[in-house]
């Protein structure tokens, strides 16, 4: 059975025997009620009864007009009360009516005793009328005394059903408490059974998942909503088991090809220079020793084999730098960025002398990365800068920071030739260049190092830039990089 079916009957169950209980409670409190509305009616009927009682004894006494009238006052009052008292018992209906019979006899009695009383007798009549007198009241005495009797019988039974009917309320309450805590207690025992129990097996099995034990089994599980996600989390266990070992065999191919790449990368290191440099030295041979048999057609010829043999020992050291970059392992520390590209423009100002370029290097500039990558990415960098700026007067190259979009961003601008910008995407592609190398030599790896560096730090590089109007190279660094330099606006170019 369903979870959700489970709790649907439980809260039915409930709500049924709330309602139930609450029916038994008001019924019972409706008894108490009734008991208690006749033990008034009964009270009421015996003061009634003992007023009229008085009244008759006050009219024996002074046999005066204003006790005649009191008594049938009394009188009225106490046949209205016996009228409207409502009692459902058979046998308060029989006291009752015994009590009206006997009302109806002491109206006719204190009549004859007026009658008796109004007449005025002779003098040798007068000890008879007073033995009537006294008779007649006996018997109305009598008769009150019996209606008094069954006035305080109907209080004594309306008080054992006002008893009664109070134990009754009482016992319906504390069975309804009980039978509300059975169903709380087999409520509790069905959720710890059927829903605690299999959760904590469903986590405990989770726990031996996460763990790395991937053997545990979760079970087939029962037909409700969490036998279901039982399965489902078997299924997905499975599935994240054959995920991770496609994963690994995917490792295991990567870790075989990277053991490939390197032992090329050492076959190109070594075996691919030695035919590179005797190409290029035997082209030397050639032109200084038989410079004097060689037409310049030829000489121009092993000119151009010896540009190529180094080109291609330039391409082949970038291609193995670009190897290593991929996988050297960080060393991250404090790096003093502006320190970093002082040397950098010290070593190319003095390298390539006879150029005048104006110098912008913010102060201050310090990262969290690795000092050996950065110096790289900012060597490349800071000399395209200054070869993209051979061919411009007043030359100007700026290294700073600055605050875009809340992000601290490195930049390197240059007045140079610029490119445009529908060519950007090609930038940072290996072997990819926007201008000729009879222009601007160079292998075109340099960018594409920066970038990968550039991501090694979960950073990200791009660029900006206009034909003929120079261009500006922006990188920002992750988590992992901390800038505490000044924030400057970007210099014209």
């Amino acid at each position: 059975m369903k979870v959700r079916a489970r709790e649907r009957i439980a809260t039915a169950i409930l709500l049924t025997v709330i309602g139930i209980i609450a029916l038994a409670i008001w019924w019972t409190y409706a008894a108490v009620e009734d008991a208690g509305r006749q033990r008034r009616e009964a009270s009421e009927i015996a003061r009634t009864l003992s007023g009229l009682r008085l009244a008759t004894l006050e009219y024996a006494l002074n046999h005066r007009e204003q006790e005649r009238a009191k008594w049938y006052e009394v009188s009225q009052r106490a046949d209205r009360v016996i009228a409207t008292a409502r009692f459902s018992d058979a046998t308060d209906r029989e006291i009752l009516a015994g009590v009206g019979a006997r009302r109806i006899q002491v109206r006719q009695i204190f009549g004859e005793l007026i009658s008796l009383t109004a007449a005025v007798p002779a003098a040798a009549d007068f000890r008879l009328n007073r033995s009537s007198e006294a008779q007649l009241l006996s018997r109305i005495f009598a008769l009150q005394q019996e209606n008094f009797t069954a006035a305080f019988r109907l209080i004594d039974l309306a008080t054992r059903r006002a008893n009664d009917a109070q134990r009754r309320l009482l016992v319906v309450i504390l069975s309804g408490l009980g039978l509300i805590a059975l169903i709380q207690i087999g409520g509790s025992w069905s959720i710890q059974r059927h829903v605690l129990e299999p959760v904590a097996r469903l986590q405990h099995a989770a726990q031996q998942v996460a763990a790395g034990n991937w053997s545990f089994e979760f079970g087939k599980g029962g037909t409700d909503e969490i036998g279901q996600l039982t399965r489902d989390l078997g299924s997905m266990k499975q599935s994240l088991q054959n995920s991770l070992m496609q994963v690994e065999r995917s490792n295991q191919e990567l870790a075989a090809l990277n053991r490939e790449l390197e032992a090329f990368g050492y076959s190109v290191s070594h075996d691919l220079r030695g035919p590179l440099r005797a190409m290029d030295g035997f082209s030397l041979v050639l032109l200084e020793d038989y410079d004097d048999k060689l037409d310049d057609e030829g000489k121009d010829a092993l000119r151009r084999i010896r540009a190529a043999s180094q080109h291609m020992g330039l391409l082949i050291d970038d291609l193995l730098r670009l190897s290593q970059v991929a996988r050297a392992e960080l060393k991250l520390q404090p790096v003093d960025l502006s320190g970093i590209a002082r040397g950098i423009t010290a070593s190319v100002q003095g390298d390539r002398s006879g150029r005048s370029v104006e110098w912008a290097i913010e102060d201050g500039m310090t990262i969290t990365a690795d000092p050996g990558l950065m110096q790289i990415a900012m060597q490349n960098l800071i000399a395209n800068a200054w070869k993209f700026t051979a061919r411009t007067e007043n030359a100007t190259i700026c290294v700073g920071t600055l605050e875009r979009d809340g992000r601290s961003l490195y930049f390197v601008a240059d007045n140079g030739v610029g490119f445009d910008m529908a060519h950007a995407q090609r930038l940072f592609g290996a072997f990819q260049r926007l201008h000729r190398a009879a222009d601007f030599p160079g292998t075109g790896i340099g960018l594409a190092i920066t970038q990968r560096i550039i991501r090694r730090h979960d950073g990200g590089i791009w660029a900006e830039a206009r034909e003929g109007k120079g261009a500006t190279f922006f990188f920002t660094l992750g988590d992992m990089g901390h800038d505490h330099g000044r924030h400057a606006d970007l210099p014209a170019a």
